[in-house]
């Protein structure tokens, strides 16, 4: 009679593992914990693209992978409706939505309303390239070069020494001031002068009468500097008393 106990036992025991085991939705829900918890390539359900979302820190970093000109944006995570997780972007703009089940929702430019994306692999973390002096002082030309002909003055750019880690950060955020350029009107930069990068404590930027203010720190990683879209908002905004 133990014998049999012991077998009936076993039995329960084992079919239990097995529901356990072949729960989907429980796999589901740990799949998409993990894969939340990683740094991964996430495909798009609409055209199949591909986007590198970076969440190894208390920032996320999303990336574009087919647009070589595509900004690597910073997004912070806020609480969305119904408990799931909303990133959102420096200006408030949201990229990426969670809902607690595990979904992901992603709103690009071209699909403002949303478009699913899933978890397809892991992927290495985004860094800011390794840069030169000689590399960030060519892209600083540059940036004067199209400032100057978008705002119809001279414009000089200055920016404060960093340390050689911070290279990579402070070429990058050349071009981020240079892509913020893009759709901005003429009359609104008609008295710009001087675009001055300082570091700072956190990423900024504001205008003041002549001048473009970009503050960054350039040992925070892309978390050290702003967006083009905030960097464009400043540029538009009335100046402020410097």
């Amino acid at each position: 009679m133990i014998r049999i106990l012991a077998a009936i036992l076993a039995l329960i025991l084992t079919a239990g593992t097995a529901i356990a085991v072949q729960n989907p939705l429980r796999d589901r829900l740990l799949r998409n914990e993990r894969s939340e918890q990683s740094i991964g390539w996430y495909q798009r359900a609409d055209n199949g693209a591909f986007i590198l979302f970076d969440q190894s820190s208390s920032y996320a970093l999303l990336r574009e992978r087919d647009d070589a000109n595509a900004e690597i944006l910073v997004l912070f995570p806020n609480r969305a409706p119904g408990g799931g997780m909303s990133f959102v972007t420096d200006t408030g703009r949201e990229v990426v939505r969670f809902t607690s089940l595990g979904g992901a929702t992603y709103f690009p430019s071209d699909a403002p309303n949303g478009v699913i994306i899933e978890f397809a692999s892991p992927a290495g973390g985004l860094v800011p390239a390794p840069r030169s002096s000689l590399e960030v002082r060519a892209r600083a030309e540059r940036l004067a070069e199209r400032a100057s002909a978008v705002s119809g003055n001279a414009v000089t750019i200055e920016y404060a020494p960093a340390p050689r880690a911070g290279l990579g950060l402070q070429y990058d955020v050349l071009w981020v001031i240079e892509r913020s350029l893009d759709g901005s009107r003429r009359g609104g930069l008609r008295q710009l002068e001087r675009i001055q990068i300082i570091n700072g404590e956190r990423a900024n930027a504001y205008r003041t009468r002549d001048s473009l203010i970009v503050v960054i720190n350039p040992q925070a990683g892309y978390a050290g500097r702003p967006s083009s879209e905030f960097v464009r908002a400043a540029l538009l905004a009335a100046p402020i008393d410097a």
